[in-house]
């Protein structure tokens, strides 16, 4: 009596089907791992602009004018992802400085821009923030004040004021607020109307470009007429 066996053969078929089965799984699963990160990835940076954006918006919609040395200065640094710009107001509050600083209770200064953080040698969207300047003393210079990092993630900020443009009643877009509108001299002494944010993020690959966040901000005492 002959005994069923298998045949080299279909021995061989089996193996070359269990290697196929094995190599589509591993493909399948890399791919979706490879996924899984890169998604987990671009959700962290996301997170990271998104609370710098959220600091900036708090910031701005708490700005406070007093007189001229209150107003909001802008500097233009280039254009799209290299931009390099910075902003500087006068706020309250505890948005950018954190709620143990002590300038959280008072007015103050806030200066933001693309830096590097003295303590940790990182760069990205840093601030640095001082007291009233009649507080201060007289060599006080706020270029001197170490940066605070809030996220290594941003490698660009681009920054445009818009405010009334009276001669043709319609709002004005400047990447400087010391720009001239119609008779209007000094717009540094003031404060706009609304504030468009662009930051830049890491990409996710160096072959890509940055990740762009866009945010349009309304200043409340501007919009209530102290311009």
């Amino acid at each position: 009596m002959r005994r069923a066996a298998f045949t080299l053969v279909e021995l061989l078929v089996a193996v070359a089907l269990l290697v196929v089965v094995s190599v589509l799984t591993f493909t399948v699963f890399s791919t979706v791992s490879r996924a899984w990160q890169r998604g987990t990835e671009l959700s962290q940076d996301l997170h990271h602009g998104d609370f710098v954006v959220e600091q900036l918006i708090g910031g701005l919609r708490q700005a406070r004018y007093r007189d001229r040395n209150d107003g909001l200065s802008l500097i233009d640094q280039g254009n799209g992802a290299a931009a390099q710009d910075s902003i500087s107001w006068v706020k309250e509050g505890a948005d950018l400085v954190g709620e143990d600083s002590p300038l959280a209770k008072t007015f103050h200064r806030v200066k933001f821009f693309i830096g590097t953080d003295k303590d940790t040698g990182k760069r990205g969207a840093v601030y640095t923030a001082w007291g009233d300047t009649y507080l201060q003393p007289d060599n006080f210079n706020p270029e001197d004040l170490p940066p605070q990092i809030l996220s290594d993630r941003v490698v660009g900020f681009n920054v445009r004021v818009a405010t009334n443009d009276f001669e043709n009643d319609t709002l004005h877009w400047l990447d400087t607020w010391e720009d001239k509108i119609g008779a209007v001299d000094n717009q540094s002494n003031h404060v706009p109307r609304f504030v468009e944010l662009t930051l830049y993020l890491k990409p996710l690959d160096s072959d890509l470009p940055p990740i762009e966040m866009k945010r349009w901000v309304d200043i409340p005492i501007a919009n209530a007429g102290m311009k």
